[in-house]
């Protein structure tokens, strides 16, 4: 068979699955039958022997008599005419062949019957002679017999009758299964196109039911990590483009200046760019690496009210005078992680003291199996339909502010990833204040006291 005919019979289609599995199928229902006749043959094979044996007594009897009744010069002629009666030869011989000698001597010694099951002759001992009479071979086929015996011609039926009621169910069985695993395929041929909308349908077929669910459920979670890296990407690109051209543009100014005041300014505002730019590259860092869950979670037991009071006193130089920041907290034990829960409840209150006008508050209580953190401020407030949208990477709302008051717009998407780490969640909406209020649900597991 030459490589082009081997590409085609192995090429995955309905067809070659089908040809394969079916051919196989015969092959070993073949085999099957072949082994169990040969076993059942051997099983029976003595008792089959005795029941012929037993089943030529009658007939031996007759002929015998027959042959008693004429003297023995005449026996030969009587056995010629018998013969001609019967669907097998009758002779008489002088002792079995060479072969079955052995085996046959202490049954005729005896006057008992010894039957050649190879060659399908009996031999029988002659009362008052040393000749022995031969019956056979006994299955003697007709002239007009083909060269397919009974046997096979059965077997042959048999195959023909199992293999197409065995082909048809098999081809109903592959045939939903191949559509279900050509849809798959299509489906993620067009995926690794860049169709990143592309879903496989639901399975016809129980047996692969779950794998159209398990690769839409993975290709959704790709395209939402494709389409939040994209976003990002152009987020920190557009960030960039600030900075360095600030940058550019004290280079200009530098190479013109000759007043080393202004020669000065102009350098320390270099400096303020580039660190802008490190702070822009290490958040966005910090942030995938969070978003990935590569940062571990390292849970302790802590006391909530000493805690937030130490945050309190750490971000209380960084507010305005003008603002009054209170805290409501109990004395009970709560887990998170420090270093996280530093990050977003920090990053919560610097917000709030960008837009609040006199006041903000922090609430933190349990309810149930959760810890929740609210910041309350008395600002402008978030229209309703961007409360989801505030969470989202170097997304600002307020476009009026500039470097001194922005930042790189991740402080609140750093609060909803740390939230989401601790297996919770975050929301912004009103306040009894006025203002926004921002809350973080923290899940607590059963841990014991540190």
């Amino acid at each position: 068979m030459s490589p082009k005919k081997l590409r085609v019979w192995f090429k995955p289609t309905l067809g070659t699955l089908f040809a394969r599995y079916f051919l196989i199928t015969m092959l070993v229902e073949l085999l099957i039958i072949i082994g169990f006749g040969f076993l059942v043959t051997k099983l029976y094979e003595t008792s089959d022997q005795s029941s012929r044996v037993h089943f030529m007594n009658g007939t031996v009897a007759l002929i015998q008599d027959r042959l008693l009744q004429q003297p023995p010069q005449r026996w030969d002629a009587e056995l010629a005419n018998l013969s001609s009666r019967f669907s097998y030869p009758l002779r008489l011989v002088d002792q079995p062949p060479a072969d079955i000698a052995k085996d046959a001597a202490p049954l005729l010694r005896q006057g008992k019957p010894y039957l050649d099951s190879d060659n399908q002759l009996l031999y029988v001992t002659m009362p008052g002679d040393k000749r022995l009479l031969a019956l056979g071979p006994l299955d003697v086929q007709s002239s007009e017999s083909t060269w397919i015996s009974e046997d096979i011609q059965v077997l042959l039926i048999w195959m023909l009758l199992s293999g197409s009621t065995l082909g048809t169910l098999l081809y109903f069985i592959l045939r939903p299964l191949w559509t279900d695993l050509l849809e798959v395929r299509r489906t993620a041929e067009a995926f690794a196109e860049g169709d990143f909308s592309a879903r496989a349908r639901s399975a016809t077929s129980r047996l692969f039911a779950p794998l159209p669910l398990a690769f839409n459920s993975m290709a959704s979670r790709l395209e939402r990590q494709m389409e939040t890296r994209q976003a990002l990407s152009h987020a920190i690109a557009h960030e960039i483009r600030t900075p360095i051209a600030r940058l550019r543009f004290g280079l200009t100014m530098l190479e013109e200046e000759e007043d080393p005041k202004e020669w000065q300014r102009y350098r320390d505002g270099m400096e303020r760019d580039m660190q802008e730019l490190e702070e822009l590259i290490n958040s966005s860092m910090e942030f995938s690496k969070l978003r990935r869950s590569e940062v571990p979670l390292h849970l302790e037991t802590i006391d909530l009210f000493d805690w937030f009071d130490d945050l309190i006193d750490l971000v209380t130089p960084l507010k305005p005078a003008n603002l009054a920041l209170t805290l409501d907290c109990p004395h009970e034990d709560g887990a998170f992680d420090r270093k996280l829960m530093y990050i977003a409840t920090r990053n919560l209150l610097l917000n709030a003291f960008k837009y609040a006008h006199a006041q903000v508050r922090m609430k933190v209580y349990h309810q149930g199996e959760q810890l929740i953190i609210e910041v309350d401020d008395d600002g402008c407030g978030i229209p309703e339909e961007d409360c989801d949208k505030v969470f989202e990477p170097f997304l600002r709302l307020d476009r009026s502010r500039d470097r001194a008051t922005g930042g790189h717009g991740l402080g609140l998407s750093f609060v909803r990833l740390i939230a989401e780490h601790h297996h919770g969640q975050a929301s912004a909406g009103a306040s009894d204040l006025g203002g926004a209020r921002f809350r973080m649900i923290i899940a607590q597991p059963s841990l014991p006291p540190q």
